[in-house]
């Protein structure tokens, strides 16, 4: 990718964006920090934080909650159906959430859940997987596989259409979603109807133009901090390059179509525009959209930025629309 990218681009992020943050910090919610604070301290501020973004009232949604068996034990499932769905058999969108497979959980993605099963008009499964370094690679790429079957297996039983399956995911959990769409391909297998992957981290690679300029600190997601969450997943071990970890080196021939959405102001854009060159060779149908003006992790934003609220709608329509809901 060429450093050349952007540089006719004023690198400027959204006023909103700031604005939503500087008023997150007014109300003592400052973004996690795991590089200066302790894990425990830097999930409880993720938790504080998101808190804030998602807002004081949920958006209306059905939920339950249900338990499966899974890899080292059993792995907690969130499913969200829209308001007034109960009669009606929907496709589903398997959702991971992001984190740097070290922070956040279900509820820190709570409204963004809401807001795609919303706006799709389709359910959406979240699975509550195992946080690193606690566990570390492969568990939680075995856990979404454990989850993805068992909505194969079970989800008629549950209201669910398993002919209409997709996967989904931001940051860590776009790495997860591309991982099990690809160990999804071999006969057998739940059948992958679409992916949504939301500026995904899918290689261990910081040799590139959008870490060189945009991972120093000022638009948030650091490179320093995106090597921390490599480590804790991955440990010291030599796999850096096993596309379960890495899916941007896997052989991507045979996937279903994928959206992406790539921040612009991110150190992780180019993993998304790298993999939509890869997907290109392979001849694999996808959509590249880049926010040029946003930072990593915007998605949980839009309900206080009007432009992450667009791309949001974008990617749900995306789904909506790959699934016949």
């Amino acid at each position: 990718m060429p450093d050349a990218y952007h540089h006719h681009v004023i690198d400027e992020i959204d006023p909103q964006m700031v604005t939503a943050n500087a008023a997150a910090v007014r109300h003592g919610c400052a973004p996690a920090d795991p590089l200066r604070q302790p894990l425990q301290q830097a999930r409880a501020a993720a938790e504080r934080y998101h808190a804030f973004l998602n807002g004081p009232e949920a958006l209306p949604a059905d939920v339950e909650e249900r338990r499966i068996d899974a890899p080292g034990g059993p792995l907690r499932l969130r499913l969200y159906r829209p308001p007034g769905s109960e009669a009606r058999t929907l496709p589903v969108l398997l959702y991971f959430h992001g984190g740097g497979f070290a922070v956040n959980s279900l509820d820190t993605h709570d409204r963004l859940l809401r807001l795609l099963a919303r706006r799709a008009g389709v359910a959406v499964c979240a699975p509550a997987y195992s946080l690193a370094p606690e566990r570390r690679f492969p568990h939680q790429h075995d856990e979404a596989l454990a989850a993805l079957r068992w909505l194969a297996r079970e989800g008629a039983a549950h209201g669910l259409d398993v002919e209409r399956i997709a996967v989904g995911g931001d940051s860590a959990g776009a790495n997860l979603a591309l991982a099990a769409a690809l160990a999804a391909r071999p006969p057998g297998e739940p059948r992958i109807a679409f992916g949504l992957l939301l500026y995904g981290m899918f290689a261990h690679d910081f040799d590139t133009p959008s870490h060189r300029r945009y991972g120093g600190g000022r638009y948030g997601l650091t490179s320093a901090r995106m090597r921390w969450y490599w480590e804790q997943y991955l440990g010291h071990a030599e796999i850096t390059g096993d596309p379960r970890a890495a899916p941007l080196f896997a052989d991507l021939r045979g996937l279903p179509p994928l959206w992406l959405t790539a921040a612009g102001r991110d150190c992780l854009r180019d993993d998304s525009l790298r993999l939509a060159e890869r997907l290109a060779e392979a001849g694999v149908p996808h959509r590249l959209e880049v926010c040029e003006t946003l930072p990593h992790g915007f998605a949980n934003m839009a309900r206080l930025v009007a432009a992450a609220d667009g791309a949001v709608a974008r990617a749900a329509a995306a789904v909506r629309d790959h699934l016949g809901a």
